[in-house]
């Protein structure tokens, strides 16, 4: 890892796109599981299944308008849908879905510990639900406009939009909260496949935390809007930027991009998935896959 990071740092080479791949209008979330790669269409109104042999769309599930975040856990895929304030749950192998109401404009959703958790934006809370049963096991007043949500170091991580400069560490089993200040507001969207925390905030920050002694190590500026990062697998953070269609490769020694590249109209969010970069363009209507 560390030498294709040096190799990167030397050369600057942009990685190749080996697919673009139609899902539906406006493709927001996105994960892997089950053998595939799950996009869920925000105008479209559908969950894309692609098969990453092919780079096929295999199934189209519909969810209605306003499907947006994904996650995969507990046997199922899991979709927040904003515009029907709900969770709905998929099965990968027959596509039978239900759904739980979750409050107003729930806006991400984790698999963790056992758990399904949502924030609902609206209403200030952080729901917990039983996979299986779908029933709804607590409701924790989180704080205004919950955000994106990531599970580090034993605890669930809540962030938070609009004038919030802290980040919520929630403990699973009591459900008590404890307020983390990061110094920039609407700290709103966490890394995926890294062991420290890396924050989208403030449209233009990127902070990077360290979830076990809490504590903020740096916060870097660049871009202008920027998405839901990932890890990939050269060692490197990929950061969409959906304002100006670039995706920033940051060296997490420094916390600072190393070069940027074209990432798809309204380029949102980074998944690292069966040996590539696979990134939504929100403002369009594919995913673009990178070697």
């Amino acid at each position: 890892m560390l030498l294709a990071l040096l190799l990167l740092l030397l050369t600057g080479s942009s990685p190749p796109v080996t697919a673009r791949i139609a899902t539906g209008e406006h493709p927001c979330g996105i994960a892997s599981g089950f053998g595939a790669v799950w996009v869920a269409n925000d105008d479209g109104g559908t969950l894309a299944r692609i098969d990453p042999r092919t780079n096929k769309v295999t199934r189209r599930v519909r969810l209605g308008r306003g499907a947006c975040s994904v996650a995969t856990g507990a046997g199922f895929i899991w979709i927040t849908n904003y515009r029907t304030a709900s969770v709905v749950r998929v099965e990968p192998a027959g596509f039978r879905k239900r759904s739980v109401k979750v409050g107003g404009e729930p806006f991400d959703v984790l698999v963790a510990g056992g758990r399904v958790w949502a924030t609902a934006w609206a209403e200030g809370k952080l729901v917990e639900l039983d996979p299986r049963s779908l029933r709804v096991l607590r409701r924790l007043d989180i704080g205004s406009n919950p955000a994106g949500l990531a599970a580090r170091s034993g605890s669930i991580w809540v962030g938070f939009g609009r004038s919030a400069t802290s980040l919520a560490r929630v403990a699973p089993s009591s459900g008590a909260i404890t307020r983390i200040p990061v110094g920039v507001q609407a700290p709103a969207w966490f890394s995926t496949g890294t062991r420290d925390l890396w924050i989208s905030a403030n449209d233009n920050a990127l902070v990077h935390l360290d979830p076990k002694a809490a504590r903020v190590l740096g916060t870097a500026r660049f871009g202008r809007t920027l998405g839901h990062p990932a890890a990939a697998r050269d060692g490197t953070i990929w950061v969409p930027d959906k304002e100006i269609d670039r995706v920033f490769r940051v060296d997490p020694g420094s916390g600072r991009p190393v070069d940027s590249f074209a990432g798809g109209d309204g380029a949102f969010e980074a998944l690292g998935a069966f040996g590539s970069m696979w990134i939504t363009s929100y403002a369009g209507s594919d995913v673009w896959r990178f070697r």
